[in-house]
């Protein structure tokens, strides 16, 4: 199962990659959106896990950049915000499945995670 995590806190990178990578999926990082899509050119992604906000664009804007590639469009995704509220709404409403509240629960994540996955299995 590989996941695209795009995510440019450093601290937050570390703490899923590494949690995520012991529960058995590969993991991708991006600090960036240029970076994410540059990837997603490359590789196709099973999950995305973006954060809203990114230096070069935010993470809705992101989402539709990606679902316009090859293969990306039915790709379950997941955003994350330490902002709550007024996000959640935004990314739902371009597409997200998913809204999650940083600081990250680690039980939640793996929860949401297998249930997009199971969902987006034929």
């Amino acid at each position: 199962m590989l996941v695209l995590l795009v995510d440019d806190n450093l601290l937050m990178q570390q703490v899923l990659h590494h949690y995520l990578e012991s529960q058995n999926y590969t993991v991708v990082l991006a600090d960036d959106a240029a970076s994410a899509l540059a990837l997603a050119q490359q590789m196709e992604f099973h999950l995305l896990l973006i954060d809203m906000r990114l230096p070069d664009m935010d993470g809705p804007q992101l989402l539709l950049a990606l679902r316009t590639l090859p293969g990306m469009q039915r790709c379950p995704a997941i955003a994350l915000s330490g902002l709550g509220g007024a996000d959640r709404e935004c990314a739902l409403d371009v597409g997200f499945d998913l809204f999650l509240i940083k600081p990250v629960d680690l039980d939640v994540l793996m929860q949401a995670l297998e249930r997009l996955i199971d969902s987006s299995r034929p």
